[in-house]
């Protein structure tokens, strides 16, 4: 559920917002296979189009993993690095979904190292329903990982990058020919905080740059609550981004956009608190939170957004 409370108005719904079914399953040790499809909302059809669905190797005596078919992009940033299962916002923040691309198509690896991983990929820029070809452009990723507590007790230094060469049948990805981002990744006793630099250049249809940072702690206020096993974490994030120009900036289309005449802007910032309680971990969790935006709009065109969103949601895998 949510509900919008804006200055520029007032909106409320429900989502379905995924089902999704699968399966994966070991051949020969080394390797997995895995597929899963999205279902429509009401199930007529019931098939809708390809989530996943990839060949991944690991051999067990190496350090190191090697993906081929259509993957979900969970390669990039703090956010974006993390599934949709497992976040403790209900949406990422506004950058993020402005410049990381959903499922790809290509071939993606891992190495894990001494001083952390290496990873790096190779994307088709055709996203279709299902598995996509190499006539359209490509896209590709590498980054870099280090352990690196800095005041924390552990925690991880992210470098990561992703390439677009643009060519005009690209769909696959977002019109930005550059985005990189530096991230860390730190625990200290019961807090999990979050540090995001975004930068997203050489936009191809001629939008300025944009850039964004993230701030993203999560606090366990509670193990073992109402059942063994059970937790309650409360979640904040702030969020700023800034583009270049004047309409650089998109606002969040869940829900923002429910409640505006235009859609951008040149500043936006926002602060987001909830409760998450994980019944049985991220496997089946109860989620609520309140957020409030606030978008610039320097050209005056529709864009402009001030107000608060409220959310309440179940997510569940197994």
């Amino acid at each position: 559920y949510w509900s919008v409370d804006a200055d520029q108005g007032t909106a409320d719904g429900w989502d379905n917002r995924r089902i999704i079914f699968g399966f994966n399953t070991q051949l020969y040790q080394d390797f997995t296979l895995e597929f899963q499809i999205h279902a429509n909302a009401d199930f007529s059809p019931v098939y809708d189009e390809l989530y996943v669905g990839f060949l991944k190797w690991a051999p067990r005596d190496a350090d190191f993993e090697l993906s081929f078919g259509r993957l979900d992009y969970v390669f990039n940033g703090l956010e974006r690095s993390t599934s949709s299962k497992r976040i403790a916002t209900i949406e990422r923040s506004q950058l993020v979904n402005q410049l990381m691309p959903g499922e790809v198509f290509g071939l993606y690896g891992k190495t894990d190292k001494d001083f952390g991983s290496i990873q790096a990929g190779f994307f088709t820029g055709a996203n279709t329903e299902e598995f996509g070809d190499f006539d359209s452009g490509f896209g590709a990723t590498a980054g870099i990982e280090i352990h690196m507590p800095l005041f924390f007790e552990s925690g991880s230094l992210h470098l990561d990058y992703l390439y677009n060469d643009g060519d005009k049948r690209n769909n696959a990805f977002e019109l930005y020919r550059d985005v990189a981002s530096l991230w860390h990744q730190g625990q200290l006793g019961a807090w999990d905080v979050g540090l995001d630099l975004t930068y997203g250049g050489h936009n191809y249809e001629g939008r300025g740059d944009v850039w964004g940072f993230t701030l993203l702690p999560v606090y366990e206020l509670s193990q073992n609550l109402l059942l063994g096993g059970d937790a309650l974490q409360l979640a904040m994030r702030y969020h700023y981004s800034s583009g270049e120009g004047e309409n650089d900036l998109t606002l969040q289309r869940r829900y923002e956009q429910e409640v505006t005449q235009g859609n951008t802007g040149d500043h936006y910032q926002s602060l987001y608190a909830g409760l998450n309680y994980l019944l049985y971990g991220h496997k089946l969790k109860l989620m609520a939170g309140l957020e409030y935006a606030d978008m610039e709009d320097a050209a005056k065109d529709g864009g402009e957004y001030s107000g608060w969103t409220y959310f309440a949601g179940l997510r569940l895998y197994f």
